[in-house]
């Protein structure tokens, strides 16, 4: 009767145990309890400054997103022959006169003044040539007789942009010699293709250059300057 009274001593004290951990009391409470504070004061806390954004500059305002730049239609030139690149050009409309060509010659160089909506989609190769009229009296209906000396031929990049074309200026006239200055595309120009005769100027014009017809494929425009001293050549 006795082995049994301890026996049964010994069990209500381990179920006592048990019962002591299960609850979050004890030792194995303490054990677990004291990990978490230690795990805890382990782990930084987050430094104020390094989580804060940096205060803005005074009197800075940012500047806004550039507008998108809005794309023209543009027309490639690229792999036209002299013919079709020739009627391109002469087709393009001036955006001072509705009835002018964009591209023309005056006397001091080659312009283009196209309406925006036309513009080539790249630089086009246009051919310059420069040559000299030494003009002396004649008996024929012009009154002087011409003959062409090649000064040179250029090939100058025309366009996209508006406005003289970079290395158009043409040579200045001296003595009896006078400028002609053409502008083309294609075969380079030969003396048989330029005109047997030229006009002047008109005297009471208030230019000193005229405007000339080449008859030749993919001429684009010309202009004679005469020496300033041809009347009494």
């Amino acid at each position: 009767m006795r082995r049994l009274r301890l026996r049964a001593t010994a069990v209500l004290s381990v179920s006592a145990f048990v019962l002591a951990g299960c609850s979050g009391a004890g030792p194995a409470a303490d054990i677990r309890g004291g990990a978490a504070r230690s795990k805890a004061s382990a782990s930084p806390s987050p430094s104020p400054s390094a989580s804060a954004s940096p205060p803005a500059s005074p009197g800075v305002i940012a500047a806004p997103a550039p507008a998108p730049v809005p794309t023209l239609p543009c027309t490639s030139t690229t792999g036209l022959d002299a013919t079709a690149l020739a009627d391109y050009l002469k087709g393009l409309k001036s955006s001072d006169r509705a009835d002018s060509q964009a591209l023309f010659m005056v006397d001091d160089g080659l312009y283009l003044r196209l309406v925006k909506t036309q513009p080539p989609c790249e630089p086009v190769p246009v051919k310059l040539g420069f040559f000299r009229v030494d003009m002396t009296h004649s008996t024929d209906s012009a009154g002087y007789k011409f003959t062409y000396t090649p000064i040179r031929t250029l090939t100058l990049a025309v366009g996209p942009a508006d406005g003289k074309v970079d290395g158009s200026l043409p040579p200045a006239p001296s003595g009896c010699g006078g400028i002609l200055s053409v502008a083309y595309v294609g075969r380079d120009l030969g003396e048989s293709d330029l005109p047997h005769s030229l006009r002047l100027p008109a005297k009471d014009s208030t230019l000193d250059w005229v405007l000339i017809d080449v008859e030749r494929d993919g001429v684009l425009d010309a202009v004679f300057k005469p020496p300033s001293g041809a009347r009494d050549c």
